[in-house]
């Protein structure tokens, strides 16, 4: 489990667990079709989110790795060896507890003959004291097992706010694919008109032709929408990590329950939020230790031992031999190699304290550049739809004109590239305002799935 009193050991499986509970249900409803069951997908199938999973496993594998080494180890081996070496042979027979006057006359000691023995042993070591190095091991990986937990956090946090993005692009995309085909019918349907008036005689043939060429180039400006909606729904498949064969349509309009905070209050409380910059003071507490670590090679190190053999000619566990010790070790010279390892911690941890600082003042930088974003994309919302309704009434008006023929052909095909164009711009402005919200609330690390409505 997760020692960091933030992170639970069962917070991110949970998750998971319910994403597998919510995504087959929506498989078997006919695939994805808002935002809600996108993110919902993608935290059960993004590949790189389950890369990320992994990794915190891998770290909570390490901290259970160096606390066996803490533990007792205890070793069984069996082996046979056939010699008829003097001092092998004279050692096994001794070993076996067969050792007769005989075997020390100076024939069959000089020339004995082969001597088979079968030995079973069970071993025991413990380390007693390491200078403190394997408490200190210990204190890193764990350091370093919440650092993984909380970049899996955040990581979610980047994937939420990726799968957002992706899906409002795909729904603004679609949007504008609507828009143009709108504006085809109405090109279409001032060709048809321009036409007419030419049969009255209220519009020459250049007019004909001017509206002719606006449907082609809507109907090539509706081609390419269509290309932009494909491309949006590919790049949002690659997010959420589905396949070609299930079914993805940004159908529902994405909405977000967004109460924005001032934000002085976000430059306040976003280091307690922000799981990469917490993830960054956990790998700091971690080169503290493996910076003690490596200042203990300077101290003794002891061990337990004790073992049990069995020696016999044949298999068996007969002649038993027992041996208790305890074993003190010290490096007194390894040719600098163990002052180069302090150095090489130390510089690890002045290096990590440089990135911290510079990881707190990137994430401030950040919730400020995402909230004049935000501001912005307001303004921008305000402006492109007062724009949009001026030129749909304005296009309203020199439409009523020119049917009275108070109005050129040439005027009235301006006024409608015009209003296109801002139809257009408003529905860009409409959901870039969505994806700013979602890049505030993710740069102050307050970014989850009850954000969606």
């Amino acid at each position: 489990m997760f020692f960091c009193p933030n992170i639970s050991a069962f917070r991110y499986v949970l998750i998971l667990l319910s994403a597998a509970l919510i995504v087959p249900s929506i498989a078997m409803g006919g695939g994805v079709t808002t935002l809600k069951e996108s993110i919902s997908f993608a935290l059960e199938h993004n590949r790189m989110l389950a890369v990320s999973a992994s990794g915190v496993d891998r770290a909570e594998a390490g901290v259970d790795m160096v606390t066996g080494r803490m533990l007792p180890r205890v070793d069984v081996s069996t082996g046979f060896s056939r010699t008829n070496s003097p001092l092998g042979s004279f050692g096994s027979k001794l070993q076996q507890q067969r050792i007769t006057a005989a075997d020390f006359s100076p024939a069959t000691l000089n020339q004995p003959g082969y001597v088979n023995n079968y030995q079973s042993r069970m071993g025991l070591t413990m380390p007693l004291f390491a200078g403190g190095a394997m408490w200190s091991s210990r204190a890193s990986a764990r350091e370093q097992a919440d650092a993984s937990a909380l970049d899996f956090e955040f990581h979610k946090q980047r994937l939420i706010y990726q799968t957002i993005a992706a899906y409002v692009h795909s729904r603004q995309a679609l949007a504008q694919v609507d828009a143009r085909n709108h504006a085809v019918k109405a090109a279409e349907k001032r060709w048809q008109d321009a036409e007419a008036l030419q049969k009255r005689g209220m519009a020459i043939k250049s007019d004909v032709m001017d509206a002719h060429v606006h449907v082609l180039r809507s109907q090539v400006a509706l081609s390419e929408a269509e290309n932009v909606y494909a491309a949006s729904l590919e790049s949002l498949r690659l997010i959420l990590g589905m396949d070609e064969q299930a079914s993805l349509n940004a159908f529902e309009e994405p909405h977000l329950n967004f109460s924005p905070e001032p934000v002085e209050q976000m430059l306040d409380e976003y280091e307690d939020r922000r799981g990469d910059l917490r993830a960054v003071k956990n790998r700091l507490e971690a080169a503290g230790y493996d910076r003690r670590q490596s200042q203990s090679a300077y101290l003794p190190r002891v061990d337990l031992m004790a073992a049990q053999e069995w020696n016999n000619e044949k298999f068996g566990l007969r002649n038993r031999n027992a041996m208790i010790g305890v074993n003190m070790t010290m490096n007194i010279f390894s040719g600098g190699e163990d002052l180069a390892r302090v150095r090489a911690a130390t510089s690890d941890q002045v290096m990590l304290e440089l990135q911290l600082a510079d990881k707190r003042q990137q994430a401030g930088n950040e919730i400020k550049q995402a909230y004049r974003s935000l501001k912005m994309a307001e303004q921008r919302f305000q402006s492109e739809s007062e724009a949009f309704n001026q030129t749909a009434e304005s296009l309203r008006i020199k439409s009523l004109r020119h049917a009275q023929g108070l109005e050129k052909t040439s005027d009235l095909l301006d006024a409608q590239v015009r209003a296109d164009a801002s139809e257009m711009a408003h529905i860009r402005a409409k959901y870039d305002l969505i994806t700013a919200k979602a890049a505030l609330l993710l740069a102050a690390g307050t970014l989850d799935q009850e954000v969606v409505q």
